[in-house]
């Protein structure tokens, strides 16, 4: 960690790394938005539906579009927040969260203020993954 008490991006805070974050990475195509939202959203109603619940897991892309989606509004989102909006237990999230973050894909920053609380984001990579495959899912009517 670089001298003092920046972490290696040179952050005193998370929410600082967060905000240079979003403030270097922002993508402002409203329709790559509507478009994460819109699957997002008919994901989670889906789920909602079905009585077996797990049935049409694909954590990776839920979180990816969770994040996608907080990147576009500003949002930091907590890995707590994370694992809450797939709807799945902790443990299969967490995993996917560290498989994503191992391909480099997302980041987790931990918070300097409460040592408990992490934050989680998208990398370069990860937005211009996802920017890509909303891309060549194209817009939904």
């Amino acid at each position: 960690m670089p001298s003092g008490g920046a972490n290696e991006h040179g952050c005193e805070r998370s929410l600082e790394c967060e905000e240079l974050a979003l403030d270097g990475h922002v993508d402002l195509d409203a329709e790559s938005l509507r478009t994460a939202k819109l699957l997002y959203e008919a994901r989670r109603r889906r789920d909602a539906a079905s009585p077996i619940k797990g049935l049409f897991g694909e954590p990776g892309w839920d979180i990816l579009l969770d994040l996608f989606i907080a990147r576009k509004t500003r949002t930091a989102l907590q890995v707590s927040s994370v694992c809450a909006g797939a709807g799945l237990p902790s443990t299969t999230v967490l995993r996917w969260i560290a498989r994503l973050e191992s391909e480099g894909l997302i980041v987790r920053v931990a918070d300097q203020e409460d040592a408990r609380r992490r934050y989680v984001s998208l990398t370069a990579r990860g937005l211009r993954l996802t920017g890509s495959l909303l891309a060549s899912i194209g817009p939904l009517d």
